[in-house]
């Protein structure tokens, strides 16, 4: 009875909220108590710092970041947030250069310390501290009797260089900002605004909203929670009159919407403000003297919300901080699912446990629209935006866990898809160092050494969720080992002081439960070839410890954040990326509109072929054949609507001739347009040797690529070559590698030309200009009939010695509109691979004659000696040659054979799809 009535007034109080809402007025505050971090869990912390070091230092790493305001005086912390009036800046100078110096100072370059430079920022080179007028002292010369800075206000008597005071001095006025910046000619330097942005807002306030509320839960200190709350709650009194769009800049352009900040921090920004005012809520709800403060505050400078009680103060951060954000959602609109997963936490901290179902239907409408593309929202960058919805949604699952300890479970068993957004980030992790370059993220050959689908922190040295614990209890609902080696392989591969949570309950049998699966099952994640249809890229392996090799096809140039790289490939052998992607557009150099940011994202940039210099048409292509053997692996991917044609079509083979090594073939169909080009470049090189070519004529691609000095044989025989030696980047010196990569071209009737392509190889978005070599084969026509094309390629990456003696092309009398490759391997071994000529049309090729018969669309035959090794047929029913003969009982499509003594065994297919094998001489048929 009791309980029911419990709910008759929640439900009234809910009702009477709904009222005033729909009459105009904001809610009364609901919240009671501290949702994502109650009592249990402080009293958990402060055991775990009693009883483990390492949790010791967890506090201790905590209360260090919070020692500056801790140490500051309450009207001082008061003091730290400011108004509106000063126009913040993203960049001092996006492409910008040091006045005093003259060395570039891209981006976020400069330095800035805000406690012992305040209203400072410092060159990195020189280390010149700008504005050279003593900022603060003008700045508290026009404040209001509000506290609010008016520029009006202010003694303009002070705006000079303090180290030339004489108004005679040449330099009297140098460096100096009022707070619109420096002002040289047409240049302008926003010393002020960037500091404001980036030192006042988002260190010395939100920071310190974030490491107060922090250092409270681990501590117990109300100390540290009445600081954090004087900053929420003068943040408050100027939270509404925030709006970037009007008041700040980024790329020195307004109307970036937002609030203090532009609008993607914005958005993250009021999560943790959310986050930070739930974790000292208990705190400060009976903190007498926080409101004998902050009416005080409020009567001296005369503002509308008097604050003599806590349910004022309480009404003051939640209706003008939480509830105006919600209100707002365009000024924290994001890369999805940000927005939703704040506003989800926002209405979380505030109402709960009074929405439930509200939000747990908010659950159901995230993970609904996030996992659409393999278990995420098929946003491109794939090690950077791709990364945005598992990264929050984990930290999300994490922080709901210590709400409720069956939350976890019951989600997943209404949403098992969880499963496949924290294996999308396993799938496509290369060698544990490298992920596909698809979109914007990373820098040219970057590695990404660490697990990229949720942010695992070690040692411990935060309050929010660990990681670590999260990928126990997704091994426990998923039964999946990988997770368990996740977050072993992220703590470095040891037990130690796991799981980093400081809130764990029991971390020793934590660290028994990760050895004990270690222990069975190793730490080698079981990851093999993935096609990722709905996102669109493809990764086959093979090879096994440091011999591990994987290529990588992209298929869907659609989608936030993408690049025009349609079919695009890359290559990661050797422990190193072979065929690296440029990444993140070097937006240092003007802005995405700049020509070296628009330069990374065109096609010309990218491992595939440009139809008359155009870009990609957003438009998402397909597999055509899908082939994943043991010795084997091909895929055949298609896209004509990327380029408005016939067909766009490559088909890849990997073929492994021993543990070690492996080679490519890459074939390319293209019709449609006038123009086709084939780019290829690889790693940083040390050295490029070519054979076959007579690179004298000098030729330019155009098209406003960030190409030059291209070189071109206008007619060279098919079996020409290019040779990478490899070097590895440190520290900006190039240094050399035994690691080679060597592209040997069949295509026939086209242009080979070696040039040069800009990349900028830092990862702060500029800095770092480097020219690399760029091979291009190209193919032109002034025909009326649309262009045909089939570029046909090898690629043999290789370590000091190469392995194939010779390449040819070859004619098929029994398979007419087949052609034909032959590898010849140094250790004698002969390798057959046949494919369809585009159209249907053969071409004169080599004169040497192969006779296969076959009605297979990719045949693939390895022999050495007078034995066949291995056979493969793609999309057939039957295979001839020499003394082979194989009949399958209906068209399949894979089969990979493998001779063992004086059978063939079936390694990757149906072996009940045989019908017969017979040798000439003897019969052995697949029992």
């Amino acid at each position: 009875m009791i309980y029911k009535s419990l709910w008759l007034l929640v439900i009234l109080f809910v009702g009477l909220n709904l009222v005033a809402l729909s009459n105009g007025a904001l809610p009364k505050p609901i919240k009671q108590s501290s949702v994502f971090y109650p009592r249990p869990l402080i009293d958990k912390a402060l055991e775990n710092v009693k009883n483990h070091k390492w949790a010791k230092q967890c506090q201790e790493s905590i209360m260090k970041k919070s020692e500056p305001w801790l140490q500051c005086a309450d009207d001082e912390i008061w003091s730290f947030m400011f108004g509106p009036s000063i126009t913040r800046a993203w960049m001092v100078w996006s492409d910008g250069v040091c006045p005093k110096c003259g060395k570039d100072v891209k981006m976020y370059q400069w330095n800035m310390d805000i406690w012992k430079h305040p209203f400072k920022v410092i060159c990195p080179h020189c280390s010149s501290i700008f504005p050279t007028n003593d900022f603060e002292k003008f700045y508290k010369s026009g404040l209001n009797e509000n506290g609010i800075y008016d520029s009006k206000l202010a003694d303009r008597k002070l705006l000079f260089n303090k180290d030339h005071p004489d108004t005679n001095d040449p330099e009297h006025l140098f460096g100096v900002d009022d707070g619109e910046g420096y002002v040289e000619g047409d240049k302008r330097w926003r010393f002020i605004g960037y500091y404001i942005t980036k030192g006042q807002w988002k260190q010395k306030v939100y920071g310190g909203i974030h490491c107060l509320s922090e250092a409270y839960l681990v501590t117990d200190n109300p100390a540290y929670a009445r600081k954090a709350a004087i900053l929420l709650d003068r943040l408050a009194d100027l939270y509404p009159t925030f709006d970037y769009a009007t008041q700040g800049t980024v790329y020195e352009t307004g109307g970036h919407r937002g609030y203090v900040c532009v609008w993607h921090d914005a958005c993250g920004e009021a999560q943790i403000l959310a986050q930070s005012f739930d974790k000292i809520f208990d705190a400060i709800k009976k903190d007498e003297a926080l409101v004998r403060f902050l009416s005080e505050k409020a009567k001296r400078y005369k503002l509308e919300n008097p604050k003599t009680n806590f349910s004022l103060i309480q009404e003051n951060i939640e209706n003008r901080i939480f509830r105006d954000t919600l209100k707002n959602g365009k000024k924290i609109d994001s890369n999805y699912p940000a927005k939703p997963v704040t506003e989800l936490t926002i209405k979380t901290v505030l109402e709960w446990p009074h929405n439930r179902e509200e939000i747990m239907n908010r659950f159901a409408e995230i993970i609904a629209t996030s996992t659409k593309a393999d278990g995420v929202t098929g946003e491109k960058g794939l090690s950077g935006y791709s990364t945005i919805f598992p990264q929050l949604f984990s930290s999300l699952l994490g922080r709901f866990a210590h709400l409720d300890s069956n939350f976890l479970k019951d989600l997943y068993a209404q949403h098992p898809i969880i499963h496949k957004t924290f294996r999308f980030h396993i799938d496509t992790w290369c060698l544990d160092k490298y992920y596909p370059r698809v979109g914007d993220c990373g820098h040219f050959a970057s590695r990404v050494e660490r697990y990229a689908g949720a942010g695992f922190v070690k040692p411990a040295s935060t309050t929010e969720p660990s990681m670590y614990s999260l990928f126990w209890k997704l091994y426990e609902l998923t039964n999946d080992t990988d997770f368990v080696k996740v977050l072993y392989k992220a703590n470095d591969s040891a037990f130690e002081d796991l799981p980093h949570d400081i809130f764990s309950a029991d971390p020793e049998q934590f660290q028994k439960n990760v050895k004990r699966i270690i222990d069975k099952e190793g730490d080698v994640l079981k990851v093999g070839d993935v096609n990722l249809t709905q996102w669109g890229i493809a990764v086959l392996r093979s090879g096994e410890k440091e011999l591990k090799r994987a290529f990588w096809v992209a298929y869907h140039p659609s989608g936030s954040h993408r690049h025009n790289d349609g079919l695009t490939l890359g290559l990661f052998a050797k422990k190193l990326d072979l065929l690296p992607d440029f990444g993140y557009p070097p937006v240092g150099y003007g802005g995405w509109s700049a020509p070296k940011a628009v330069w990374y994202a065109k096609t010309a940039a990218h491992n595939t072929v440009t139809v008359d210099g155009k870009n990609h048409l957003p438009k998402n292509g397909n597999t055509a054949f899908w082939g994943a053997g043991k010795y084997f692996d091909m895929i055949k991917v298609s896209g004509a609507e990327m380029i408005d044609g016939k067909k766009y079509d490559r088909a890849i083979a990997k073929i492994d001739i021993s543990d070690e090594d492996f080679y490519l073939i890459d074939i390319f169909d293209v019709i449609g347009g006038k123009d086709h080009a084939l780019f290829f470049n690889s790693a940083f090189s040390s050295g490029i040797e070519t054979q076959g070519l007579n690179l004298t004529n000098p030729t330019e691609y155009g098209y406003q690529t960030e190409t030059r000095n291209f070189k071109a044989d206008k007619s060279p025989e098919p079996g020409w070559s290019i040779d990478w030696k490899i070097a590895e980047e440190k520290d900006g010196e190039m240094i050399p590698t035994d690691i080679h990569l060597k592209y040997t071209g069949l295509t026939e009737n086209a242009e080979a030309s070696l040039g040069e392509c800009w990349i900028d190889f830092s990862n702060r978005f500029g800095g770092k200009s480097l020219w690399i070599p760029r091979l291009m084969i190209r193919r032109q026509s002034k025909d009326a009939a649309p262009l045909a094309s089939q570029f046909i390629g090898i690629l043999e990456p290789y370590e000091k010695q190469e392995f194939i003696h010779r390449i040819f092309s070859f004619h098929i009398p029994d398979k007419p509109q087949s052609r034909g490759i032959g590898v010849e391997l140094k250790d004698g071994g002969k390798q057959y691979f046949c494919f369809p000529a585009i159209d249907n049309i053969r071409t004169n090729v080599d004169t040497r004659t192969i006779r296969i018969k076959s009605d297979a669309e990719f045949i693939f035959i390895s022999k050495r000696d007078e034995w066949i090794e291995s056979a493969v047929i793609c999309n057939g029913s039957s295979l001839e040659f020499e003394k082979l003969k194989i009949n399958l009982k209906e068209k399949t499509d894979f089969l990979e054979l493998r001779r063992a003594d004086k059978e063939m065994e079936v390694v990757t297919g149906n072996k009940d799809s045989i019908e017969s094998i017979l040798f000439t001489g003897f019969d052995s048929l697949i029992p």
